[in-house]
């Protein structure tokens, strides 16, 4: 049985609502961050540096979302989800896989930190104000994008959306998804009414 540890609003989200998608039997293992429980022992030897999401897959341990998600897709033979290796879309899906994890959540990451997540003294209000402006940047980018389109590879729905849908469901809980993105407001719509997703919400 696949465990999924899993702590609300984390990126642990996107490896719930893939194994949704893919129809995968799992258990989710909840960690407390208020408890302190992803510094406990038990969790450190699965994850050593506390961070969500991690798996179990019978003998295997895995940490970062993206590689969860490949290899979870890959054991599964979801080719549904990804474009056929080696074509321009299997480019263009790999892209915004990549792009929604190490460009935009790193700019959305640093506005949780220095708003709400470190104690107020800590926080910095350049590093804030720096991290919102990359964020709009990387906002404006999906939204131009996703002009005329459905999803970001067309009209198929693949693990570049669940990768993104992530980014904009913390981007709006932080304010900085708002009307002056149109297109991204209609699919974060689209992507919160997949059950998946809203299973992962939960």
């Amino acid at each position: 049985m696949l465990t999924i540890f899993h702590g609300a609003n984390t990126r642990s989200m996107r490896v719930i609502w893939l194994a949704e998608e893919l129809g995968l039997p799992y258990e989710i293992k909840t960690i407390q961050f208020l408890n302190k429980e992803h510094k406990e022992p038990a969790y450190l030897a699965i994850h050593p540096l506390g961070k969500l999401p991690a798996i179990q897959d019978g003998d295997l341990y895995l940490h970062e979302s993206g590689a969860i998600c490949d290899y979870l897709i890959a054991k599964a033979g979801a080719t549904h989800l990804e474009p056929k290796l080696g074509t321009s879309e299997y480019g263009l899906c790999r892209q915004w896989v990549y792009f929604a994890e190490a460009t935009l959540m790193v700019s959305i990451g640093t506005i949780a930190q220095h708003t709400m997540l470190r104690p107020e003294e800590d926080r910095i209000a350049q590093v804030r104000d720096e991290a919102i402006e990359n964020t709009a940047k990387g906002l404006s980018l999906l939204e131009s994008a996703l002009e005329g389109k459905e999803y970001l590879c067309g009209t198929t729905f693949t693990l570049a959306d669940i990768m993104t849908g992530y980014d904009l469901h913390l981007a709006r809980m932080l304010g900085q998804l708002t009307d002056a993105y149109p297109n991204l407001i209609s699919y974060l719509a689209r992507l919160s009414a997949r059950p998946g997703f809203q299973k992962a919400a939960a």
